[in-house]
């Protein structure tokens, strides 16, 4: 019997890999620094995940969200504060599984 945390390991990969194979990490490091006074964050469907976007909030609308719709802050530290390619990635990827997981905000990579 599969394990609910595989089922989230499969799918935080797959909302992954939809948003690498639309934005390449360099660019959404890009798109980080370029607005770096906004917050920025990945959304999708929990249960329909086929289509992944980045928004920029330059308005404030976008809070975190980890239910049906997802809407995940994209970390700033590692393309920003301290610009790591492989950093930013493992951290991009930690949001997405812990958000699929039900984390406070306060636990994500911001």
């Amino acid at each position: 019997m599969p394990c609910e945390s595989d089922d989230l390991t499969k799918l935080a990969n797959m909302i992954y890999g939809k948003l690498v194979s639309k934005y390449r990490i360099g660019d959404l490091m890009k798109i980080v620094r370029e607005n770096r006074e906004h917050g920025i964050y990945l959304i999708a469907e929990r249960f329909n995940p086929s289509d992944v976007i980045v928004e920029i909030d330059k308005n404030g609308v976008y809070r975190y969200q980890n239910g049906e719709t997802l809407v995940i802050p994209i970390p700033k530290r590692f393309a920003v504060l301290e610009p790591d390619e492989n950093y930013f990635r493992m951290t991009l990827k930690a949001n997405i599984f812990l958000a699929l997981n039900g984390a406070d905000e306060k636990d994500l990579h911001i």
